[in-house]
């Protein structure tokens, strides 16, 4: 969302006349809302999982919040996509994932990497 407002700020101050500029504003306002909690719940973790379709535009928005709090932030799309490899010296995990993300995915998640009987 900052870079969103730092591209447009930047593009009219930059504008020369007579080109004409406007810019709209369509980011999801439930996505937006969910970015502070999203990065404080990221910044608590050692790794992140962030379950949704590889395709959401919401997911992705907040899967890359979670990443740049902490880079050991996973998007998954699917449990299978998790590797035992991402947990190494990691002492807390959070599962998060889109507002469309269904609860079951999140469990499945939670499943694979208690599979994998890190200590």
């Amino acid at each position: 969302m900052e870079g969103f407002r730092q591209i447009v700020d930047y593009i009219t101050e930059h504008i020369q006349q007579p080109a004409q500029f406007r810019s709209y504003d369509t980011i999801c306002r439930q996505v937006a809302n969910r970015l502070p909690n999203i990065r404080k719940f990221a910044a608590r973790h050692d790794v992140v999982i962030f379950a949704c379709g590889l395709k959401s535009s919401n997911g992705k928005v907040l899967h890359e919040a979670c990443r740049q709090v902490n880079p050991r932030s996973y998007l998954v799309d699917r449990p299978e996509a998790i590797r035992v490899e991402w947990f190494e010296g990691a002492r807390s995990v959070g599962i998060c994932g889109a507002t469309s993300t269904p609860k079951w995915l999140m469990e499945d998640c939670k499943e694979a990497i208690a599979a994998f009987n890190i200590e």
